[in-house]
């Protein structure tokens, strides 16, 4: 494989429309159905190291609404990327994408914590969530993934990991946030 990726880190999880309103249920042999989106959850091992990584996509042209949490979604991303630094908790960067999605309306939907360590074990220390007072430091490494869940409507989550540096933090992951449009 690509740069010496020789496995996954854990078993991809690809989901559509309202199946994709379940966070982290099972993949199906369901079929993709046109104008919906499709959650796509997938890492690998590189060195003994963990990645994790989200997308959602569109297939044809979703509702208004599933557009729309995608919207709210990947502000809340962005917003608690750009927020993700020394000195701010774990606690206070989770508000930071939570206040974005309860401004939105959809506050009940995200239903997970911000985000999960990352090293050797797909969820690690820190957890990235309301409660925890932890400072963050350089060094530390974790996942960034608001998620919101509509039951019988749909599901988005879009999720990099980080590391936080002297002075702000760095992704590992680099590729597009926009949703992209396929068929």
């Amino acid at each position: 494989m690509k740069n010496g990726i020789m496995e996954l880190s854990f078993p991809a999880l690809i989901q559509s429309a309202t199946h994709a309103a379940e966070p982290h249920g099972a993949t199906s042999d369901k079929k993709i159905e046109n104008n919906a989106l499709v959650l796509f959850d997938l890492g690998t091992v590189w060195d003994g190291y963990i990645s994790d990584a989200t997308r959602t996509i569109a297939v044809g042209k979703p509702d208004a609404k599933s557009l729309d949490i995608y919207k709210v979604c990947l502000e809340a991303q962005l917003a608690a990327q750009n927020a993700a630094k020394p000195g701010i908790t774990a606690a206070e960067l989770d508000k930071v994408a939570r206040d974005i999605i309860t401004k939105a309306g959809y506050g009940e939907y995200f239903n997970h914590r911000l985000g999960h360590g990352m090293g050797m074990s797909e969820h690690e220390f820190p957890s990235i969530m309301a409660g925890n007072d932890l400072v963050l430091q350089p060094g530390m490494c974790f996942s960034i993934e608001p998620g919101i869940y509509i039951p019988d409507v749909a599901g988005v989550r879009i999720e990099d990991c980080i590391h936080i540096t002297e002075n702000g933090n760095e992704p590992f992951t680099h590729t597009t946030k926009e949703l992209q449009y396929f068929g």
